[in-house]
């Protein structure tokens, strides 16, 4: 979850080739939404905190709710922490900007199947995503 994971270039291959990182990464598109909003888009809670342990997402220091850190085990069956987990604003580190730049530039070459093109712009409450 740190800003100060090194990008090498064995790890940053794995990412660019994993398609909720590529997803995750064009939904965010330098802006930051709440854990919520990510759910809104079929993201699941697993890839997110996948995201977050590799180093693509992060917490965003300048949305903080008022909560302490806790572990994950402890939000999920209690409600209020639930709710404040969720409602925590992510956004792209340093890598996860790095990612949507190769997407953007169509530097990469995915390995295995197609991705399909996920727009920032759609929102999953539109009903063109229906």
């Amino acid at each position: 979850m740190s800003e100060g994971i090194p990008i090498d270039n064995v790890t940053l291959s794995k990412l660019i080739n994993t398609p909720i990182i590529i997803r995750i990464a064009t939904i965010l598109d330098i802006t930051s939404l709440s854990i919520l909003e990510l759910l809104e888009y079929d993201i699941n809670l697993g890839d997110i905190i996948f995201a977050m342990a590799n180093g693509v997402v992060a917490y965003d220091n300048e949305a903080l709710i008022a909560s302490s850190e806790h572990d994950i085990t402890e939000i999920v069956p209690n409600a209020n922490l639930y709710y404040a987990f969720v409602r925590r604003k992510v956004k792209l580190t340093r890598i996860g900007l790095h990612i949507l730049e190769l997407i953007k530039g169509n530097q990469f070459t995915p390995s295995g199947e197609h991705y399909p093109n996920y727009s920032p712009d759609t929102d999953p409450r539109h009903p063109s995503t229906v």
